[in-house]
């Protein structure tokens, strides 16, 4: 049985998230968490130190691919026909495709999040240095930042992304909008997706860890495209962050196609219902949901005339 215990030291109340066990008439109890200083904990904050001490927001059970191998194939036929694509084109020509794309891909990042910039906008805002009328601070902030915490991404995409890459694309992303003594630092108050819950601050340090582990194991053992998809859908069941891991994790999942010289993704907005319906069918321990839509975005998104 889990329970919050208090203990007083040196005149001071501090809390402790502890598990109590029966050992013939004796309960012992051993301590799991330091919480903190004593403060009132609401039930779901506790539900979620619960759910994360059983470890019931882990999902990678195990290094395995879950779409088949002509999926995976139609992917990489894809990546690869799109690559020779930009290859024939000249140097203004390949900018500008790149200017497209990630016009694309941070308007639809940050309109997941609430953000009303248009594609349009974005573009104009990003790559012609003009303002789009009636948009506020916080959204020029987004798109800004997000074109930052890419560059940062694109520069280090040969090199495996590391927990401080992580930290550093949040400190990025969420640059003027979060306050800074939070920037770049795993959240250290419980956050949740709506009623949804996430890992408990508690056990963020050795969740990602355990994450960074799995994605160098996988690197052997699960298909390219599939190591990106699924830790993608672990880091948002995690939530490390304050704000913006809806953001970072797409970082995350792009950079890792990158780093496999594959071409990148940008989730649509329009989309966004059935995103979300997949990272919640991942916390059922459907772990192909993620996958599968991840799949369906990709091959929707690069589309050539059969010749």
């Amino acid at each position: 049985m889990v329970s919050i215990v208090t203990k007083t030291i040196k005149g001071k109340e501090y809390l402790y998230l502890v598990e109590s066990e029966r050992e013939g008439d004796q309960v012992r109890q051993k301590t799991i968490k330091y919480i903190g200083v004593k403060r009132p904990i609401l039930e779901e904050e506790f539900d979620c130190m619960k759910i994360s001490h059983k470890k019931e927001d882990w999902i990678l059970h195990e290094t395995k691919d879950e779409l088949s191998y002509q999926q995976q194939e139609e992917m990489k036929k894809v990546s690869d026909t799109y690559q020779q694509y930009v290859k024939h084109l000249d140097t203004v020509s390949k900018e500008k495709e790149r200017e497209k794309f990630l016009s694309a891909f941070i308007a639809n990042s940050n309109a997941i999040e609430g953000s009303t910039l248009s594609v349009k906008d974005t573009f104009q805002y990003l790559f012609n240095d003009i303002v789009p009328a009636g948009k506020n601070k916080k959204e020029l902030f987004m798109a800004f930042n997000l074109l930052q915490a890419w560059e940062y991404a694109e520069k280090h995409a040969h090199l495996f992304p590391t927990e401080a890459d992580i930290k550093t694309l949040h400190a990025l992303v969420n640059k003027n909008i979060e306050e800074e003594n939070t920037l770049g630092k795993y959240k250290n108050t419980q956050n949740y997706i709506g009623d949804v819950f996430t890992t408990s601050f508690l056990f963020v340090e050795e969740r990602m860890k355990s994450l960074f582990s799995w994605l160098k194991k996988a690197e052997t053992e699960v298909n390219d495209f599939e190591i990106a998809f699924q830790s993608h859908a672990q880091f948002e069941i995690i939530h490390p962050f304050i704000d913006g891991n809806g953001r970072v994790g797409r970082l995350l999942l792009n950079w890792l196609l990158l780093h496999k010289n594959l071409a990148p993704l940008a989730i649509h907005v329009e989309r966004r219902s059935e995103y979300i319906t997949a990272l919640d069918n991942v916390r059922k321990e459907k772990v192909e949901a993620i996958c599968l839509f991840c799949y369906k975005e990709y091959m929707k998104q690069y589309k050539f005339v059969e010749m």
